[in-house]
């Protein structure tokens, strides 16, 4: 019986099945934005959704609440329906929490990826440029090679199908063997201005981004001839700047990227980054199973942010897949520390998925602007201009565009294979070309004095090109 100030044995029984579901569901929102991505997915992508995933938790402690007063009715009838709706509410947000927990927390970590031969990037021992190839070919025939780069000779003398001299594969995640065989900027011989020549290039980087394996609108073959044209130009490095798959916690997405890679690309160094598909529902842990497994270090201690000495260049990495949602105090801390003993005699490039200036138009689905980053632009680019970074490599807008803005030249490259994106609406006014509807990638030599940037189409064709001196 319930009296005034005092609860009722089946009031108590409503209000402790709501709490548990508020419990539950509190509990399994928390892990969620505890994950990569998950903060810009609610930002970015069907708000309604995520908002309600966290607002449902307290539907049944509110339908408790409302039978107190109905039990003042000389009926009880309403008071005992409220209950009864109660406790049926709070049953189901447990049995929805409890199941959207697990699949976050078990999905992604028992999906099995198939071993790839893949020549990772180790951000921790940089990238070996030309330079030090023309060095080793000018050595001594009895000289004695050592560490990461007698390494890499013998993975590319001997190829990804196995040849006679291969290297030790590193130690990879449990179910991907990858070759990490970069060579450490300290073996590099000649990447200074005085002593290159300046008619070779001391570093050669390519950059294409969003192939979206998995997605039924990508384009199959465009992705392919963008991967082929890298093979034959053979850069120092490629960065494939994020979405690599539609959906992250897809192991079966993950493995058709993994085995195009290797049958295509397996001899260029390699070096992927997380874009905001990556991270879909956990995918963060098939991500650093594919491209980062535990023998690889970083400056940062992320995997997701680094820095990396490719001996003529500093390449700074960051982690934006969606916008400044993963920018906090640590990140922010890293890149100010990290850009102010950076050599300013070098090119200073940034990285990362989500564009800073682009052109673009207002995406009906998302009701956001999808141009001029409105988080990006104001967290970080004052960075970028107090320091002196030369050149940003965005993909996240399936456009190819170039743009400047005080000082700061910034490449917009996200055409590896996704959809491509309609004719923006909106044009920057930081933007001096662009491309739509057209696939393919970003090459940057860096010589002694300039940096070259060519804007390529999918069978490699010149599309646009730009210098500066740094």
């Amino acid at each position: 019986m319930w009296k005034e100030g005092r609860l009722g044995p089946e009031q108590r029984r409503a209000l402790a099945w709501s709490l548990i579901a508020l419990a539950a569901c509190l509990a399994m929102n928390a892990y969620h934005y505890s994950l990569e991505g998950a903060k810009g997915l609610y930002v970015w992508n069907r708000t309604w959704l995520f908002r309600s995933l966290i607002l449902m938790g307290f539907v049944p402690g509110s339908v408790a609440l409302l039978s107190f007063p109905l039990e003042k009715l000389k009926s009880k009838r309403a008071s005992k329906i409220c209950r009864g709706a109660a406790i049926a509410l709070a049953a189901v947000v447990i049995l929805l929490s409890t199941t959207l927990g697990a699949y976050l927390i078990a999905g992604p970590r028992m999906g099995s990826l198939e071993p790839a031969r893949l020549t990772l990037i180790s951000p921790a021992e940089g990238i070996k440029p030309l330079a030090a190839d023309a060095a080793a070919s000018a050595a001594p025939a009895g000289a004695a090679s050592a560490g990461p780069a007698a390494n890499q000779a013998a993975f590319l003398a001997g190829g990804a199908a196995g040849g006679a001299a291969q290297p030790a594969k590193a130690a990879s995640s449990t179910n991907v063997v990858s070759s990490t065989n970069v060579v450490s900027s300290t073996n590099v011989v000649s990447s200074t201005k005085a002593a290159a020549d300046p008619a070779r290039p001391l570093l050669r980087l390519s950059f294409s981004s969003d192939p979206h394996w998995g997605a039924e609108t990508s384009e199959i073959g465009a992705r392919t001839d963008i991967l082929a044209g890298i093979a034959e130009h053979r850069p120092d490095a490629f960065f494939m700047l994020g979405d690599t798959v539609e959906t992250g916690s897809s192991a079966s997405m993950w493995n058709f990227a993994l085995s195009d890679l290797e049958a295509i690309i397996p001899k260029i160094p390699l070096r992927p980054l997380m874009g905001n598909h990556d991270a879909l529902t956990g995918g963060q842990y098939l991500f650093k199973k594919a491209f980062f497994p535990p023998s690889l270090k970083s400056d940062s201690g992320s995997p997701y942010y680094y820095s990396i000495d490719a001996g003529a260049a500093t390449i700074i990495v960051l982690d934006l897949p969606w916008g400044t949602e993963n920018f906090g105090a640590r990140q922010r801390a890293w890149l100010e520390r990290t850009l102010k003993k950076a050599d300013r005699t070098k090119p200073i490039i940034a990285l990362s998925h989500s564009f800073f200036y682009a052109s673009g138009y207002d995406d009906p689905s998302f009701d956001k602007p999808w141009y001029d980053h409105y988080q990006n632009i104001p967290a970080v680019t004052p960075l970028f201009e107090q320091y002196g970074v030369d050149l940003v490599v965005s993909g996240h807008n399936h456009y190819q565009e170039y743009l400047e803005h005080k000082g700061v030249r910034y490449a917009v490259i996200g055409t590896m294979g996704g959809i491509l994106d309609p004719e923006p609406t909106y044009i920057s006014p930081a933007s001096k070309w662009r491309a739509v509807g057209v696939f393919g990638r970003l090459d940057a030599d860096i010589y002694a004095a300039e940096v070259v940037l060519s804007y390529r189409d999918r069978n490699g064709a010149l599309l646009h090109e730009e210098r500066f001196g740094y």
